[in-house]
């Protein structure tokens, strides 16, 4: 998922604020989304609600596609 993820941050570095942190690990972040699985993905508004969560592998257009529209306003 590495790979993916450097990819999503580079190209929407501009408007998405990436933060990550450990799932066994608790943390302001952990305790926000309360995780469900391993990899995870929240996509959270700067009200910090939950737009959008991804569990497991998760192709790279599966981010896009959610991404983009927001980047694009």
């Amino acid at each position: 998922m590495q790979p993916i993820v450097n990819g999503i941050k580079k190209q929407f570095n501009a408007c998405v604020k990436f933060e990550r942190t450990n799932f066994h690990a608790e943390s302001k972040w952990s305790i926000l989304i309360s995780p469900i699985g391993t990899p995870e993905f929240a996509l959270l508004d700067s009200s910090k609600n939950i737009l959008r969560r991804w569990v497991g592998f998760t192709e790279t257009s599966e981010f896009v596609d959610v991404m983009k529209p927001l980047c694009n306003k």
